[in-house]
This record gives C-alpha cells, sequence and structure tokens, in this order.
C-alpha cells in the first residue's frame, strides 16, 4: 500500500507527516553550490512548483577543515528544477536531493 513521507529529528520528535499523500519518486540529482553563493538552481526534468518537492538527502563539504550538514539549507521545487537556499555558514558544499511529485 503506498504511504507517504515522515521525518523525525533527532529527539525522536516528528518534524513531517504528510503520510495522508501519495508520492511518487522522481529522481535524485546532485550539485554543488559555492563558497559565496546563497542559492543555487539544480535543473531537473519534470519538477514543478505546485506539485512536487525536493529533500536533502546527503551533504559533502568541499571546504578543507570544515563539515556540511543537511539541516544548512533549504529545497524547493520550481518549474524544471529546485532552488536550494544556503542558511548555515559560507563554505563549498555538494548536495544530493531526492524529488518527488504528488499523486
Amino acid at each position: 500500500m503506498p504511504a507517504g513521507l515522515q521525518c523525525w529529528d533527532a529527539t525522536g520528535k516528528l518534524v513531517v507527516d504528510i503520510g495522508d499523500y501519495n508520492t511518487r519518486y522522481l529522481g535524485r540529482t546532485s550539485a554543488s553550490i559555492d563558497v559565496n553563493a546563497t542559492q543555487l538552481f539544480v535543473p531537473f526534468s519534470g519538477s514543478t512548483l505546485s506539485g512536487c518537492f525536493a529533500v536533502i538527502v546527503g551533504a559533502q563539504s568541499n571546504t578543507p577543515g570544515f563539515g556540511a550538514d543537511t539541516y544548512e539549507f533549504a529545497a524547493r521545487c520550481l518549474n524544471g528544477g529546485v532552488q536550494v537556499i544556503r542558511v548555515g555558514g559560507p563554505k563549498s558544499v555538494t548536495l544530493t536531493l531526492d524529488v518527488y511529485a504528488f499523486i
């Protein structure tokens, strides 16, 4: 039976629950955001503003001596791609994103 998406934080608190929506996995993409960039557009065929969402599933720092975490970025789908917005400190990071569509 299809199910939606549920996510918990490190303390076990449910922070995302779209279990009442059916979703379809569209695919995975990755892109690098420059040290001084505040946002990035990642082209992704099939992505729409009103029917999709993206989840940042990985973050790998490209800046020596600095780590990277997924919570340092936010993602939202637009028509034709995903907008990634930096909410953490400046560093070069390669992000991995999974894109889903509501069905």
